[in-house]
């Protein structure tokens, strides 16, 4: 779906309750490209250590620790990074994708976002590159869309 096509789907979403979103996630052009910088991370992240941001990130560990646990090989954040920036994500990242818009919290996508793991519009292109669209993942990120 082209974004000028998302955007009329919205409008029309819109016209039956103002703060609705379409179930259908928007193209990764319609989200922000911005990166968290040093404000953000000590807004969000107090106390934070630098060593602890993009591969890195102790968001993405706390989460791969409660929702990969049974899995064979658990993945490590630097593995979540790659993964979130494959151009062809392979079925191993496709399933660390789909873990993480079923898993995480919106404080977590968030706190990610902060310590540099991906910008919204990284993350809404892995999701897409990913095919792992959910209603509930995409009414919520849709939310930040900025059209």
């Amino acid at each position: 779906m082209s974004l000028e096509e998302w955007c009329a789907l919205r409008r029309q979403v819109r016209k039956l309750d103002r703060d609705a979103e379409p179930e259908i996630l928007a193209p990764a052009d319609a989200f922000s490209d911005r990166a968290a910088g040093e404000s953000i991370r000590s807004r969000y992240l107090r106390g934070h250590d630098p060593r602890f941001v993009g591969p890195r990130s102790r968001t993405v560990l706390s989460r791969i620790g409660s929702s990969c646990a049974a899995w064979k090989q658990v993945p490590t954040p630097e593995e979540f990074y790659e993964a979130f920036h494959a151009d062809e994500p392979d079925e191993r990242q496709r399933s660390i994708i789909s873990m993480w818009m079923q898993e995480a919290t919106n404080d977590q996508i968030i706190l990610a976002w902060a310590e540099g793991v991906y910008t919204m519009r990284d993350l809404a292109r892995a999701i897409h590159k990913a095919g792992a669209g959910c209603p509930e993942f995409n009414l919520e990120l849709n939310r930040l869309a900025m059209t």
